[in-house]
């Protein structure tokens, strides 16, 4: 793979990177992959060279899972970030699924080393789901407003669950998404950029990027819009407590840091249910709350996918009986095995803290289904090892 041909403008909304990716092991077609940072034109200041940063980041992982001899990128990165996506590989062919060897890292000659200027900010992103929602909730009560470490920016990327098919660019479900948040940015006073990327139409595999590739996506949005030095928190998926492979991993995330941005996976020593529980008490973060990947015309979230039933059922047992964004809480089982009919992995694990609280308040039936779908994913398991 060949990445090249890098260009950059600003005006007086956004600032847009961009770069041509070129194949040179398989036959797919060659892409401008771009990033788009609506921000005012790039307020925190600019940087010395081109953000090759957000681009090693974007592709390494798609080069490394085709197999791609090499990874040629006709620019500066940062070789903090360069060892690092390396050692990101090794984790990655330790759980499985990576083919052969890590693509080499070919750059151009480094003259003297890049100056970094400027105050540190704080981002993080926002998407409305669960554990964002938790990293700013969190953060307030962690950091005082003159820290660094204080979230002052909250990104939210269309290219990820909204308009990651070409042929469906959802503006309008966007637009959505962002109004929705505002209120909840209005009291938390956080400035919401608006980030556009289409890093998801580079060539891919089935579960790659829910398995692998999140986290090293979320780091190439972070180190496009991060015009300066910067922390970049990213909300952990799994407890430490219930470790479980996945593409935004607490060993991994900081692992795409360069000497410009530090890379947080931030909240991993707490559990799904333990956020929804801390969330009860930020209702307007409830009111917001955007789990679903699709959505229904103007509704946020379905309802009846497995993301919006298992997150009505962490509402449930956090006490919470009814809410805006998804209605009565309580899930009949029927409705479990008509949206779920087929094992669904990892996120069975998540029903694990569940069953208690459901039990205790008589819903057997439920139960059962949710331990049927636990008990398809530990057999899985062992017939894969």
């Amino acid at each position: 793979m060949i990445i090249r041909d890098f260009t950059a403008f600003i005006n007086s909304d956004s600032r847009t990177s961009a770069a041509t990716v070129i194949w040179e092991d398989h036959n797919y077609p060659q892409q401008e992959l771009f990033f788009e940072i609506h921000d005012g034109g790039g307020e925190g200041g600019a940087v010395d060279e081109p953000l090759t940063d957000a681009f090693l980041a974007a592709c390494f992982p798609v080069a490394a899972i085709h197999g791609e001899t090499r990874l040629k990128i006709e620019g500066w990165p940062c070789p903090m970030l360069v060892e690092g996506v390396r050692t990101a590989h090794a984790w990655w062919q330790s759980w499985g699924g990576m083919p052969g060897a890590a693509p080499a890292i070919e750059t151009l000659p480094r003259g003297r080393g890049q100056t970094i200027s400027g105050s540190r900010r704080a981002f993080s992103f926002l998407s409305g789901g669960v554990d964002g929602f938790h990293v700013l909730m969190r953060n307030r009560r962690t950091y005082r407003p003159d820290d660094a470490g204080y979230i002052r920016h909250a990104l939210l990327v269309h290219g990820f669950d909204i308009g990651k098919r070409a042929r469906d660019p959802e503006h309008s479900r966007f637009q959505a998404a962002l109004r929705s948040l505002q209120p909840l940015a209005a009291e938390a006073s956080v400035q919401i950029i608006p980030c556009r990327t289409n890093l998801r139409h580079l060539p891919s595999k089935p579960g790659f990027w829910e398995h692998r590739r999140v986290g090293a996506a979320l780091a190439a949005v972070g180190h496009a819009a991060a015009a300066g030095p910067a922390f970049l928190f990213i909300g952990g998926t799994y407890p430490v407590t219930n470790p479980v492979p996945t593409g935004s991993h607490a060993a991994v995330d900081g692992l795409f840091s360069s000497q410009r941005v530090t890379v947080i996976h931030d909240g991993s020593r707490f559990s799904r249910l333990d956020k929804v529980r801390d969330l009860v008490a930020w209702p307007t973060a409830l009111e917001a709350l955007r789990v679903c990947p699709s959505g229904i015309g103007d509704r946020a979230n379905c309802g009846r996918c497995e993301k919006c039933l298992r997150t009505r059922l962490e509402l449930l047992a956090a006490g919470v009986e009814n809410t805006e964004a998804f209605g009565p809480s309580l899930t009949p089982a029927e409705l479990w095995n008509e949206a779920v009919p087929e094992p669904i992995g990892d996120r069975a694990l998540r029903y694990l803290d569940l069953l208690p609280f459901l039990r205790a308040r008589g819903l057997d039936e439920l139960c059962q289904v949710l331990e049927e779908k636990i008990a398809a994913y530990r057999a899985k398991l062992r017939e894969s090892s």
